[in-house]
């Protein structure tokens, strides 16, 4: 950018000055004069041109970049090398630093399984990801912001970020080439620790990658992908029975149930006994569609709408920014509810026109896990932001424990360990291919540390394909805790 408005100065400038010569010889003495003034006024806006780029060039990250791959000299080639600063994991391994030898690039020692999160620093290419977002501070070209800043040395600086290296590798092996994502957070701070999208690519192949329409490997399914959350939504449909007091015991007919006229009926995996009603335990433990459908449409379109803007569903989050580059996630899509009782009943167990990231639902989850607080998510180590209320405590302490009873007796029963208590919801979502499959949950149920999100996508049944995934990483993470 900074370099097409220099050229477009150079050549505007250009062309009055010519035209301004041309003008002063039709016109004689008089025209030469006023040309001579023109003239003159463009030459001092050249130079406070000239003299914007010598002071403020030095905060601008493009023209580093730029001046280290064209200028020829020497003794410039010579300082720019290897000037710069590395991303750190949490405990301080290297993410991320400049290539070896003074060449041009980074050293990722990550390779794939931190990819799209890390992103690349490739000649002819550009850069992307948290490279592309710290770039300024790991040149350490930050903008002047006083005087005084004119005069000093650029100072590059290493970036310690949330993610821990460790939990980031175990991730993306588990999901073992398979198309999906991997979220771990820190309910309490809002701490990335993980965030994995497979499959994806080796630096060197990226010709490849983005030639792979089946697997996409290029595509950040964690932050981009939109998907139907399916059962894991009951999480907040729960959440919104119970704030509003539609919570009690509702019929599901055992042949489905539909919610207005010309709609295809809703029906439970595990069908109930009919006429007899059911309470929010059971049909939270046993995944009930036809009772968060009922729950979710007596609360009233209103509510809905109210609970989905406070959960930030219809946003982007923002995961890291500096300057003016940031990274974060695509908005959600929520249909827009009004009295279509259909659309409502359907948004209660996560399907119909609803769409959202991976990372909207571990979102979701820490929010439940943090007694309803919601604490920003980030991936830059030690900051810091205020909490934003979602749910009273109260009804928070009440989802976990129908996420804990959903692990003791119900559908995520297969993640119950010996090493630390968890609470746990699976999903599975329906496409127009082969079943999603979702599992979230955090640990220990009593003091929440950890929230695991994971997304298979066309895994079939979350219990089957999601749920293992987040069992091994928690395992893994319970017992380095220890230590």
């Amino acid at each position: 950018m900074f370099f097409s408005f220099h050229i477009l100065f150079l050549t505007t400038l250009l062309i009055v000055v010519t035209g301004l010569l041309l003008w002063s010889l039709i016109k004689g003495i008089r025209g030469g004069w006023l040309a001579t003034i023109l003239f003159g006024g463009c030459c001092i806006g050249l130079l406070f041109h000239q003299a914007y780029w010598q002071v403020r060039g030095g905060g601008n990250v493009a023209l580093t970049q730029f001046k280290r791959n064209h200028d020829s000299r020497p003794p410039i080639r010579e300082d720019l090398r290897g000037k710069r600063g590395r991303l750190l994991d949490r405990n301080g391994h290297l993410l991320a630093g400049p290539a070896a030898e003074g060449k041009w690039g980074h050293l990722a020692p990550l390779g794939p399984s931190a990819f799209h999160v890390i992103g690349y620093d490739i000649k002819g290419r550009g850069t992307t990801g948290l490279e592309r977002v710290f770039a300024s501070k790991m040149w350490g070209v930050l903008p002047p912001s006083g005087l005084s800043d004119f005069l000093q040395t650029p100072t590059p600086s290493d970036v310690s970020l949330t993610l821990d290296c460790r939990l980031q590798r175990l991730a993306y092996d588990l999901l073992d080439g398979r198309r999906g994502a991997v979220v771990v957070l820190n309910p309490r701070t809002g701490e990335v620790l993980a965030l994995v999208s497979s499959p994806a690519p080796e630096e060197s192949n990226l010709l490849v990658a983005e030639r792979d329409r089946k697997n996409t490997p290029m595509f950040n399914r964690a932050t981009q992908g939109l998907y139907p959350p399916g059962s894991v939504f009951k999480i907040f449909s729960a959440a919104l029975a119970l704030e509003k007091g539609k919570g009690g015991r509702y019929v599901c007919p055992s042949k489905g149930w539909a919610p207005g006229a010309y709609t295809r009926p809703i029906r439970d995996t595990h069908p109930q006994q009919d006429g007899v009603p059911i309470p929010i335990e059971k049909a939270f433990a046993e995944s009930s569609n036809i009772w968060f459908a009922k729950s979710t449409l007596a609360c009233g379109w209103k509510a809905v709408d109210d609970a989905v803007a406070r959960s930030g569903f219809r946003e982007g989050i923002t995961l890291a920014s500096s300057g003016s580059y940031s990274l974060g996630t695509r908005a959600g899509v929520v249909p827009e509810l009004y009295a279509a009782p259909n659309r409502i009943a359907y948004l209660g167990f996560g399907q119909g026109d609803l769409l959202l990231t991976p990372v909207h639902i571990a979102a979701m989850t820490a929010t439940i896990a943090n007694d309803g607080l919601y604490a920003p998510l980030q991936l830059e180590y030690g900051k810091k932001s205020a909490l934003k209320r979602v749910w009273s405590r109260p009804v928070a302490k009440r989802v976990q424990d129908l996420m804990k009873h959903s692990v003791l007796k119900g559908t995520s029963r297969g993640i119950s360990l010996s090493e630390v208590s968890v609470c746990g919801k699976t999903g599975t979502a329906e496409n127009s291919g082969r079943d999603h499959a979702w599992f979230t949950c955090f640990a220990p149920a009593d003091a929440p540390e950890i929230v695991i999100t994971v997304l298979v996508e066309n895994g079939g049944y979350g219990a089957t394909a999601a749920l293992p995934i987040a069992k091994e990483l928690l395992q893994n993470w319970a017992i380095n805790r220890k230590r």
